[in-house]
């Protein structure tokens, strides 16, 4: 007989529990007798009893009784059963009541690593969990529900258990989930800085920058963080495509250097703001709008008058089209063409007109550039400078045959690119394992990281 059905007669009953339950705290018992008409039973000598739950760490008499009395036609159930049913069933209001009322934190933290409760429960159940200040690795309660987080919204965590308890778990769910009221939910976590490899001033480095550049973060939380007293949370907030016009203007009229260069990053920038920007007297947010913006025939048109800080940035912006792209090359102007040359978003028609400038400056610029076509590639290859070689080895869209060519090369500089290349065949890679500054470099590959968890499990 299935559980909802032996429930369904619990009403005037009693049910007895057995063991000891993991996620269902004393409370959630009673709230779950009190919604099916039936009280607990103190032993298995009351004669009402309609169901026993069997739980964990019985012991062997318990265990006998329980037998015993399935036998006479008393439904036994095992605990994950109940609180299975428990979170499918559950009163939501009358559970989140209590739960304000009493903020009882073990049971909270009960109820959170119950796999059973749906999502929107979930997240509305975490709203109200008390960090107590601390960050979700400072105590051992807040590392718990911090682990139960990962491990419900982490992709694939079946395959990556060591990232429940990491302090990049919760970052990187704040990056990629789409679920809002988890957003929400977890923007109420005191803010914890992981540690950075990158110098990218625009890489976030906190729980809340992370939440900043996740697409689906609701208008709400813009709003909050558009208004908050960190620089930097301004500044990821002011870069957010989905950011209001209303606070686009708010944040130009009160913004610091540093907002303002974010600003001018925005992919929805109002354009009543575009020429503001673009004549702002702050040099980082000029540059910051010439790559980011689409840019007009007047701005490119003056392509002689720059200085090779404004042609770099022309170089690399997103929005070039193959006309003016290949309008800018014959500018003859070096900065602009090397910066061109690095850019990812031009077309293939754009690198083919690059390479024929016969420049080495360019041809080391489009050996590192993953968006350049296996053709140049190969033609780059004929190019005899270190350079471009060591560019080659590094790039991902290399084939993998010219990759293991190049293993064959005994230069250090070929080497440490083939380490940090996520194309590199893997036996090439753990050949790297014996040399103590390859294997730091391997270390930190992201296909080999990959490779290690899904073979040997670490």
């Amino acid at each position: 007989m299935s559980i909802e059905k032996i429930v369904d007669k619990l009403a005037g009953k009693s049910v007895l529990f057995v063991g000891k339950t993991k996620t269902m705290s004393r409370e959630d018992i009673e709230l779950f007798l009190e919604q099916s008409g039936a009280v607990r039973a103190d032993d298995e000598s009351d004669e009402s009893i309609g169901m026993i739950v069997f739980g964990r760490l019985v012991n062997p008499v318990e265990e006998a009784m329980c037998d015993s009395m399935e036998k006479k036609g008393i439904p036994v159930v095992s605990i994950e059963e109940l609180e299975r049913y428990y979170a499918a069933t559950i009163d939501r209001d009358a559970l989140l009541g209590s739960l304000t009322l009493f903020r009882n934190k073990e049971r909270i933290i009960n109820l959170l690593n119950n796999r059973a409760i749906p999502d929107r429960l979930y997240c509305e159940i975490l709203k109200l969990y008390d960090w107590e200040g601390k960050g979700p690795f400072e105590t051992d309660e807040n590392r718990d529900v911090a682990g139960s987080l990962v491990a419900r919204y982490y992709p694939d965590i079946n395959s990556n258990h060591n990232i429940q308890y990491s302090p990049l778990g919760p970052f990187l769910v704040a990056a990629q989930c789409d679920d809002e009221k988890l957003l929400e939910a977890m923007a109420m976590i005191p803010d914890y800085e992981i540690s950075q490899r990158s110098v990218d001033v625009w890489m976030p480095r906190t729980l809340h920058e992370s939440l900043l550049i996740n697409p689906a973060i609701p208008e709400s939380l813009l709003k909050k963080y558009a208004g908050s007293r960190i620089e930097r949370e301004r500044a990821f907030a002011a870069m957010h495509e989905k950011l209001p016009t209303e606070l686009q203007h708010r944040l130009y009229d009160n913004g610091s250097e540093l907002v303002l260069e974010a600003l001018a990053k925005n992919p929805s920038l109002d354009p009543s703001l575009h020429e503001r920007l673009l004549k702002s007297g702050i040099e980082a947010v000029r540059l910051s709008f010439l790559k980011s913006q689409p840019l007009s025939d007047r701005i490119l048109d003056d392509i002689q008058e720059y200085d090779e800080d404004t042609l770099r940035a022309i170089g690399k912006n997103w929005h070039l089209s193959e006309e003016n792209a290949l309008k800018l090359i014959r500018s003859g102007k070096s900065s602009l063409l090397e910066s061109l040359a690095e850019n990812e978003r031009v077309s293939p028609a754009v690198y083919e007109a690059l390479y024929a400038k016969k420049e080495m400056a360019i041809y080391r610029k489009l050996a590192t550039n993953e968006a350049v076509g296996e053709d140049i590639l190969q033609k780059l290859l004929r190019i005899r400078d270190k350079e471009v070689y060591i560019g080659l080895a590094a790039n991902p869209s290399m084939p993998q045959v010219h990759l293991k060519n190049f293993s064959k090369i005994r230069d250090r500089g070929i080497m440490a690119a083939l380490a940090s290349n996520p194309s590199t065949p893997i036996d090439i890679l753990l050949g790297y394992q014996t040399d103590s500054e390859l294997n730091t470099i391997v270390k930190r590959n992201e296909a080999f990281g990959a490779y290690i968890k899904h073979n040997i499990g670490m």
